[in-house]
């Protein structure tokens, strides 16, 4: 949801807020140019009566002085023909610097533009939408990043998604508070303009006049009530009409109005600024940067990034909106179809599974119509199967493309009761895998629909899994069906081997370190290296995974990347599989082979943020991820290790490197478990067998981080939930809040 109305906005107020970004962005060069002008001299210890008294003796009847908040001082005054002049003046001397006053016709032209496109108050209302949108964005832009990364303690991690997603939620993390801050301030200015907020300015209630006075005039230099009031106070200071004798000087300051004789000096009147005057002005000057150079800095190159992020987040948009459109050849239309294939993908990727099948269905000899799932209606005259498509976006949600089917399910109530089969797209690692699946499959059985299949669950995009459901599918339906389905792979690199280590092969049980040299590197420009290290996507970093294709293969296999993000080369941990063709190729791989591969990042299972402790638990290659991260502990973070292999003697990987990492304190603790010795013992048993110790780190905030296959994930996880009970905790209590992380293959 919150995905839709972001885009939504985005989409909506694009060139409008980009106009307002750059104008403003020129408009916040002016408060820094301001700071450094031979214009702006402070002068300290002057008083409001210094300043006056200097201007009244170089210039005839002066009517005002106004202190911008920069510090530059511009006076009103008639020249010897009575004439109106301004003029900006030199605090220190009272003498005229030059006779420009204001920032310019640039200045003025960029802030018409700014505050209502040369549009009058038609512009001022477009303008103010234009805040409003800006805001809207902003908000609803945070509300998806929490969702997305997981939680609000996560918006900061490592942003997920493509190179343009990346970077896209990258500067926009770093021009948040600033858009946010000249959004809603740009907003409220707006309101106040047109008094829908109104500022109810300080008035005189007394309107005092100065004392009946005959004497020579006096200057303003002695006059105590001016002389009270520090310079870097004043606003404004209006002079009394000339040759009349009753008038006074009024002053105006961030506390209010001071009205003071202009012959004696007393103070006639105070009269304290009001809370709207106190509020605008406070806002105001947030919105303008006005007398703050570095927040002008701030703003202007928040803006800047303004047109940048605007495109990265339409090319994202525009990428996601092509991944997730039927456009498939022989598209039967839905009143039409025997088959109906409703889609409910997030990224694009279960798209490409559905086309498979609809063009196996259609080659079959079936018509078939294949949607969105948000098209769903009671449309289908000839239909006789529904098949569901779904993807599980975040902690268990519907994608957007999706978001409103199950309601629309629930409350229909003259719907055919097609036959169904569901089958979930997600990662077996997640809390609440496939979950929206289940809730369709939950929902259908409500509904009392027949089930052409039980519902299946896609793992990490497994072809061989899909492949697996369309031969049932085929058998319900009566036909010979095979779903071929290749991953679409990203570009990749070649990387040449230039290190190897082989473990286990006493044991039958071979298992290889590899290292390798991207080819590629010396290439990189600076500008991809200044981006790479702004979005925090280096090439290869621990926990991320480096997809490799094997030679006579378009399916990659994924190894947890081992290696630092400082380090030159990227390593891997490889065990050789019966008849696995990529763990048999790399196994096999002599030095200097190049292999084609790619890194893909694994933000589900990234180091949670800060300096509490984590307890790392894994078997055989899952230890490589862990490897990686205590190479890179540089701030001594408490980390417990726990291994399980066969034997100490045999496939005890890193063994050298994590004695050295303990001699270091990169590494607090190693827990070893060995099946193949006298004492076996699993790693679920060291974790039972420690658990005073891992409970007394609990309490202390330690995440969980778990790494390994899936039977020995699911015997931790339920020692896990013995160690949290006493504590009132769950596993999926901690899994919500970010603390327990699973990579499971």
């Amino acid at each position: 949801m919150w995905r839709s109305i972001h885009s939504a906005l985005g989409l909506v107020s694009l060139v409008l807020v980009v106009a307002l970004a750059l104008s403003g962005a020129i408009l916040s060069a002016y408060p820094v140019k301001d700071a450094f002008s031979v214009e702006v001299q402070p002068v300290g210890g002057m008083t409001v009566a210094d300043l006056a008294g200097r201007v009244a003796a170089e210039l005839t009847n002066v009517q005002a002085i106004h202190r911008m908040p920069s510090g530059r001082v511009e006076v009103d005054y008639a020249d010897a023909s009575g004439a109106q002049q301004k003029a900006n003046v030199d605090p220190a001397t009272g003498k005229i610097i030059s006779a420009e006053t204001g920032q310019g016709w640039l200045y003025e032209a960029v802030k018409t533009f700014h505050r209502s496109f040369f549009l009058g108050q038609t512009g001022r209302i477009i303008a103010g939408i234009g805040a409003a949108l800006m805001a809207l964005v902003s908000i609803f832009g945070v509300l998806l990043l929490i969702s997305r990364m997981g939680g609000i303690t996560r918006i900061f991690d490592r942003a997920k998604g493509d190179a343009a997603g990346r970077i896209h939620t990258t500067l926009s993390r770093l021009a948040l508070l600033p858009f946010l801050l000249s959004a809603i301030t740009g907003s409220y200015v707006v309101l106040t303009e047109f008094e829908i907020l109104p500022v109810v300015a300080a008035q005189s209630a007394a309107y005092p006049a100065s004392a009946d006075y005959t004497g020579p005039s006096v200057s303003p230099a002695r006059l105590q009530g001016l002389a009270a009031v520090p310079l870097s106070d004043l606003r404004n200071l209006q002079f009394p009409y000339p040759d009349d004798p009753t008038d006074i000087f009024t002053l105006k300051t961030d506390a209010g109005l001071t009205m003071v004789d202009q012959f004696n000096g007393d103070v006639l009147e105070v009269v304290p600024a009001t809370a709207s005057e106190r509020v605008y002005a406070w806002l105001y000057a947030l919105h303008t940067g006005e007398g703050m150079a570095w927040l002008g800095t701030l703003l202007g190159l928040a803006a800047l990034l303004s047109p940048v992020i605007a495109g990265l987040g339409l090319a994202v948009w525009a990428r996601r909106r092509g991944k997730s459109r039927a456009n498939v050849p022989q598209n039967a239309p839905a009143h039409s179809a025997e088959i109906v294939i409703l889609v409910a993908s997030e990224g694009g990727s279960t798209w490409g599974f559905a086309r498979v099948l609809h063009q196996s269905l259609t080659a079959a000899g079936k018509s078939v119509h294949l949607a969105v799932m948000d098209s769903f209606r009671n449309r289908y005259d000839s239909a006789k199967q529904v098949l569901f498509l779904a993807a599980t976006y975040g902690n268990g949600h519907a994608p957007d493309a999706a978001v409103g089917f199950l309601k629309s399910l629930r409350e229909s109530t003259d719907l055919p009761k097609w036959s169904s089969a569901v089958v979930g797209f997600g990662d077996r690692a997640f809390a609440q895998y496939c979950q929206f699946a289940k809730d369709i499959d939950a929902t259908l059985e409500d509904r009392g629909w027949p089930q052409l299949l039980p519902p299946s669950f896609i793992n990490r995009q497994s072809a061989q899994a899909f492949a697996s459901w369309g031969i049932a599918l085929g058998d319900a339906l009566g036909l010979p069906l095979t779903l071929t389905h290749e991953v679409e792979v990203p570009a990749t690199r070649s990387l040449q081997l230039i290190d190897k280590e082989v473990f286990g092969t006493e044991t039958q049980t071979p298992t290889v370190v590899l290292r390798f040299r991207d080819l590629q590197a010396h290439r990189r420009t600076l500008w991809r290296q200044m981006m790479m290290l702004l979005t925090g996507a280096q090439r290869y970093t621990p926990t991320d995974l480096l997809g490799v294709l094997p030679p006579l293969g378009k399916v990659p296999r994924f190894y947890s990347v081992a290696s630092a993000s400082s380090d030159d080369s990227v390593e891997i941990c490889v065990r050789k599989q019966t008849g696995g063709e990529c763990s048999t190729y790399l196994c096999d791989l002599e030095i200097g082979g190049v292999v084609q591969a790619f890194a893909r990042p694994n933000p589900e299972f990234s180091l949670p943020s800060g300096r509490r402790p984590v307890i790392m638990v894994s078997a055989g290659t899952g230890i490589a991820p862990f490897i990686g991260l205590i190479r890179e502990n540089r701030r001594k973070r408490p980390f417990h290790l726990f291994w399980g292999g066969r034997s100490p003697g045999s496939g005890f990987h890193y063994a050298k490197q994590l004695d050295e990492s303990l001699a270091s304190k990169d590494l607090s603790r190693l827990v070893t478990a060995f099946s193949r010795v006298r004492d076996a013992a699993y790693v679920q048993d060291r974790v039972a067998s420690e658990a005073p110790r891992l409970s007394a780190l609990l309490q202390q905030g330690a995440s969980i981080m778990v790494c390994g296959g899936d039977a020995m994930a699911r015997a931790v996880r339920e020692e896990f939930e013995r160690i949290l009970t006493p504590l009132g905790q769950t596993v999926t209590a901690l899994k919500h809040r970010g603390r327990y992380l699973e990579d499971i293959f």
